[in-house]
């Protein structure tokens, strides 16, 4: 096929080549996204496969003012913020070092801690990511989507304002927000 938006118009004729080509492009991405903001490796695979089952069922309401893939996030992005009420509703927080998979949905700490040193440094090391972890998870959603989005998963400031509708200016203040409490929660000073 060709671009996003031949996939999606295949989609929207009911070819599954065009959902299958648009997974391919973007599930890995999607699945990482909610990886970061869950923090658990199931809800992420959940996410991200429902992610694609509503851009199937949706695919016709797609308006061609912007990006597939934008729109693919701003669906992921819903389900994550909705995952989030959904936790909070039930009075609790998921483990942040919960993802049980060994490849690439392993836990943070286990795919940025060295193999090589010793044992109290590992652990010295997966505490702190555990800590960054949690300060990350502990921020308001409005400043979370954009920190995660942005600066962990190197998406531009345009694509992100597209999905919240907000300016690039909001979103660049967000992220700076985000910075000063991350600093804050870690102890970090500026």
């Amino acid at each position: 096929m060709g671009d996003d938006f031949e996939a999606l118009e295949a989609v929207k004729r009911g070819e599954e080549n065009g959902l299958r080509e648009l997974m391919e492009r973007h599930r890995e991405a999607v699945f990482r996204f909610a990886l970061r903001y869950t923090g658990n490796h199931a809800d992420a695979v959940e996410i991200a496969e429902e992610t694609f089952v509503r851009v199937y069922f949706n695919a016709l309401r797609f308006r061609p003012n912007g990006q597939v893939k934008t729109w693919i996030f701003s669906i992921a992005a819903n389900l994550c913020r909705d995952y989030y009420r959904k936790i909070r509703r039930r009075g609790g927080e998921r483990s942040l070092d919960a993802a049980d998979g060994e490849e690439e949905g392993a836990p943070l700490a286990e795919r940025v801690a060295d193999p090589r040193p010793g044992v109290s440094v590992e652990v010295e090391d997966r505490e702190a990511v555990r800590s960054i972890e949690a300060a990350i998870h502990g921020l308001a959603d409005k400043l979370r989507f954009p920190f995660i989005y942005c600066v962990l998963e190197g998406n531009s400031y345009e694509a992100c304002a597209a999905i919240l509708g907000c300016s690039i200016k909001t979103v660049d203040s967000r992220i700076y927000r985000a910075r000063g409490k991350l600093r804050v929660a870690l102890g970090i000073a500026n």
